[in-house]
Formats: structure tokens, sequence, C-alpha cells
């Protein structure tokens, strides 16, 4: 009862004690930036938040209906380097935050001391003096319990559990550009793929002209002028089926090492060239709460969080810090007499110890300026990304709806062109016209072609992009720009 009662005495006169380290005048708190409103960029249709309500989704690329990206992306998704670093990092941070958490507990451990001890001259020691005794202390039961009267191990651990899911951020972060980097290379590979058909259509339309120029020049129906002009448009389409053959081999290349194979591997990837499409519910307007869906959005505002409990954490170091500790074992002089009935004492006790910071030269003060520093940085850096992550969603949509008028003009022209091929046919069938008519009108056509598969490859990448700038399919936990604690 009358350890009780010191222990209750101890905690009670704590608080008065709290003035040994006095805590330093801080600045004025730094604040989490509000949602930037950017009604005036995104005006436009009111019933697209309706439309974006259930998107994006975790597995956004299916969207694009491509059995062959899937693949690509499923593979990268278990095989990529950079994904499994991020992965391990996770995994680190989870650890850290259950060694917090147990510090939470109290701990029992057993405890074995081994000593010698001599004690000299026999006037002061008597009969003992002379003497050297190994005595040992055995303790197979130590309790210890921290007691955390300033909330210090909570925010700790809260510290922790924030950058745990700051990681878990990081690591939504890493599967995003992967998929975002192995979408748009497909893509570019899908027109590529399309690209080389059409150049190889055009070199032989390009043959065939240079053979009629070749054979009137011969048989003396004209000069040797629309040879040259045939030779030079031959080499130029040829030159360019080169090119994008070459360009066809380094997107293979490339997707490869994005889903963690050899270049090799790249071999075995099949373009859909025909099959993939862009059916997203892209709204002309966006809530800006989607940006919650950033994962580099959402791991700013958890380092902001961890580092507000790093301030709280640095704040309780001013204060006294007691633990309660509890013993009970047995001690002996004499080694060979600590498991004898007679040879060795029962020793037991519990009650707190107290740390006191009386002086600490000014590194108790240090550390909260750092810690209050990280706080304001993680703000900054906070409120800098989310300004970021706005201008990406603005300029995303803008480049999207670019390519959207694009579209519609460059069909028109394909459609114009269609129509002169056909014309060119018809007066060749009637004998109007020569045939190089027909291999201008299909060049043409064939140019306008690749004219559109460029517009739609732009189109699509511009759609990848608007995801990208929105999260893809990241699911933050329940948590909002504006719930930000400060310190």
């Amino acid at each position: 009862m009358i350890l009780f009662n010191k222990l209750i005495f101890c905690m009670a006169v704590l608080p008065l004690l709290n003035g040994c380290a006095g805590l330093p005048k801080g600045q004025a708190p730094t604040k989490l930036l509000d949602m930037p409103s950017i009604n005036q960029t995104l005006a436009g249709d009111g019933q697209a938040e309706n439309l974006i309500r259930a998107w994006p989704q975790v597995h956004w690329w299916q969207a694009f209906h491509s059995t062959e990206l899937n693949r690509l992306i499923n593979t990268a998704l278990q095989q990529n380097p950079s994904l499994h670093a991020a992965t391990a990092r996770l995994a680190q941070a989870e650890a850290v935050s259950d060694y917090q958490a147990a510090d939470l507990l109290p701990s029992v451990h057993a405890n074995f001391e081994f000593h010698q001890r001599q004690f000299s001259g026999t006037d002061f020691y008597g009969p003992n003096g002379g003497k050297t005794f190994t005595g040992a202390y055995l303790d197979p039961a130590v309790f210890r319990y921290h007691l955390d009267m300033w909330g210090k191990d909570k925010a700790t651990l809260e510290a922790a559990l924030g950058k745990e899911r700051t990681q878990a951020s990081e690591v939504a972060m890493a599967k995003l550009m992967l998929s975002t980097a192995i979408t748009r290379s497909y893509i570019r590979l899908c027109a590529a793929a399309e690209d080389l058909e059409l150049s190889h259509a055009m070199t032989l339309q390009a043959e065939e002209k240079m053979q009629l120029a070749q054979l009137r020049w011969q048989r003396g129906l004209t000069s040797q002028d629309p040879v040259y002009a045939s030779s030079q448009q031959l080499e130029a389409v040829r030159q360019r089926e080169i090119t994008v053959s070459n360009q066809v081999q380094i997107t293979r290349h490339k997707l490869a090492a994005l889903a963690g194979q050899g270049p090799d591997w790249g071999q075995s990837i099949r373009p859909e060239i025909h099959a993939i499409a862009g059916n997203l519910p892209l709204p002309e307007t966006l809530a800006l709460g989607l940006l919650v869906h950033r994962p580099d959005v959402a791991a700013a505002l958890w380092q902001v969080k961890a580092a507000a409990q790093l301030v709280k954490v640095a704040k309780t170091n001013f204060y006294p810090d007691v633990n309660l500790v509890g013993f009970a074992g047995l001690r002996s002089l004499n080694l060979k007499d600590l498991f004898l009935s007679n040879g060795a004492s029962i020793a037991y006790g519990v009650g707190p110890t107290v740390s006191l910071p009386i002086f600490e030269g000014g590194r108790l003060d240090a550390e909260l300026k750092n810690q209050q520093a990280a706080y304001t940085a993680a703000i900054e850096n906070y409120n800098g990304t989310l300004l970021v992550a706005v201008q990406q969603v603005a300029d995303s949509l803008s480049e999207w709806r670019q390519t959207l008028a694009h579209d519609t003009s460059q069909e028109q022209a394909l459609e114009a062109a269609k129509a002169q091929a056909q014309l060119a046919g018809e007066r060749f069938q009637a004998g109007i016209s020569a045939k190089d008519g027909i291999i201008d009108a299909q060049l043409a056509l064939l140019e306008q072609r690749l004219n559109s598969s460029e517009r739609n490859t732009a189109h699509l990448l511009a759609a990848v992009g608007l995801i990208e700038a929105l999260g893809g399919g990241y699911q933050t936990p329940t948590l909002t720009a504006q719930q930000g604690r400060q310190p």
C-alpha cells in the first residue's frame, strides 16, 4: 500500500516538474492549401460528375478492350523490378509500424547477471578480506511498462502508420506510372504496326508508278523527268517504311523491359491494330475531389500527418519520462549457492523510474525545431503537389479536347480522299485519264490514313494522360485533402 501511495504521489508531482526543460516559442504554423477552383478552365457539361462517379476503376486499362494490353500489364505487375522494390519498402514501413505498436504494450523478459567481486584488506572487510566471490543475479521475470502520460508512444505509432500509408501510396504511384507507361507504349506499337502496313502499301504504289514512268521513257513517250520524280518519291516511302519498322522493334524492346523481361520476349507481343479503342467515360467537367485518387497527392498528405505526429513526439521530450519497472528473482554471493535454499536470497520489487530533462545543452530545442521545419516542408510539398496535380488535369483535359476536334476534321479529310480515289478509278475505267491518276489518288488516300492513325493515337494517348492526371484506379483510405491536422 505504501508503494502504491508513492507511485500516486510521483504521478501527481510530475506535471509540476515539466519546467525543467522549457518549450521554445514556435512560429505561426503553415496551413494546408484548399482545393483550387478551376471552374473557368474546366467549364462544360454539368452532368460530368455523374458520368465519372464510378470511375476510375482499379484496372482502368481494361476499358481499352485489349486482351494483349491486359496481358502486358499483368505481367509487368508481377515481374517489374522497380515495383518489387517499392513493395519491399512498403513491407519495411509495415514492420516499423508493428515495432512501434509493440511499444504500447508491457514487456516481460528474463535477466541473468554473472559477476566476480574481490574484497581487499582484512581490517575493513573482516574475514572476507582478500577473498574473491563469484556471484549471480537471476531474474526470471522482469516487467517494464512505459507510462505514456504525454501521448509520446501513441504519436510515434501514428507517425509510423503515416509513413506506412505514404509508402503504400508510393507503391500505388509506381503501379500507376508502370501501367500508364505500358499503355502508352502499346498504343504506339499498335500505331507503328498500322503505319508499317500503310507504308508498305505506299511503297508498292510508288514502285508501280516508277515502273510506268520508266516504261513510257523507254518507249519515247515522255522525257526522263517523270522517272527522276518517281524515283525520289519511291525512295522517300522506302525510307519511311524502314524508319517505322525500326520504331516497331524499339517499342517492342521497351515494352519487354517494362514487363520485366528480356528484349526477345518483346517479339511475342501482338499489336491489336484495329481492336484497341478509347471507350472511356471522359467528362467535360471534373470534380477536383477526384484528385484524392492520385497516389502522389495522398502520399504528400500522409507525410504531413506523419510529420505532425513527430512534432508532438519532440514536444513530449521536454516532459518527464516515467517507466513502471518490476522484477522478481534470486541473488547469490556465490554462484554455486544460487539454487540452494540457504545460499540465495529472494529479491523482488516494483516502482516507477523517472527521467527528468533538466539540462540537455539545446538538444531538445534543436530536435523540436527540426521536426517543425520538417512539418512545414511537408505542408509546402503537399501544396506544391496539389497545384501540379490540378495543372496536369487541366492540361490533360485541354489536350484531350483538342484531339477530339482534330479527329473530326481528319475524318472529313479521309472521306474526301476516299471519294477522290473512287473518282480516279471511274475515270480510268472510262478511259478519260491514265493509271497515274489512280496511283496518285491511292497514295493520297494512304497518306490520309496515316494521318488518321496519328490522330487516333494522339487521342488515345491524351485519354491515358487524363487517366494518369486523375490518379488512375488508385483508391485512397477515407481521407480528403481538407482533413490535415496541425499540431
